[in-house]
């Protein structure tokens, strides 16, 4: 052997001997973990105990799901609603209007009659059948709201047609 091939063959030996060659073993391995382990997260995939391929699950899709809360209630076409009071007696006018109600809950129809003052009189109101009970096959309830004047002076009033005397407002109360 040549000078320079036992002085580098001396110089192994003695990086062996102070643990070189376990160094290198264990710094091979972790140059190797580091290569292959994001490249098997990103695939979701890793290596079980036997060498058998894990597959992870993974979502992949959120549906939200909602829904109303609360109570809903409505009469339908109220705008387009009036009464016609006819003359049943002297001094008495009486007059019905049918409403449809869509609710999501039980409840009750209260109505009250606040009149304008151009026709003098007692006026009150009523609701046949007021419980509306929910009906969720249909959803929809009919009832008559009519409204009765007594004791009318239609003498103190000018003459007209369609002359607004009143006004009925309908009240919902939950009905539980």
């Amino acid at each position: 052997m040549k000078g320079s091939e036992l002085t580098l063959e001396i110089l192994f030996c003695a990086w062996v001997r102070q643990g070189g060659l376990k160094m290198l073993r264990k710094s091979l391995i972790g140059v190797t973990l580091l290569l292959v382990l994001p490249i098997s997260m990103q695939a979701k995939i890793l290596r079980g105990g036997f060498g058998s391929l894990l597959y992870l699950p993974e979502d992949t899709c959120s549906i939200p799901v909602v829904m109303d809360v609360g109570m809903y209630v409505e009469i339908l076409d109220c705008q387009k609603l009036s009464i016609k009071l006819q003359q049943v007696e002297f001094d008495t006018y009486e007059g019905c209007s049918e409403i449809r109600v869509k609710s999501n809950f039980d409840l009750e129809l209260v109505c009250k009659v606040k009149p304008t003052g151009m026709v003098p009189g007692e006026y009150s109101c009523s609701i046949d059948n007021p419980k509306v009970p929910l009906d969720l096959s249909e959803n929809i309830a009919v009832r008559n709201v009519c409204v009765k004047a007594e004791k009318v002076k239609i003498l103190y009033a000018s003459p007209g047609l369609d002359i607004h005397v009143a006004d009925v407002t309908i009240t919902v109360i939950p009905d539980f």
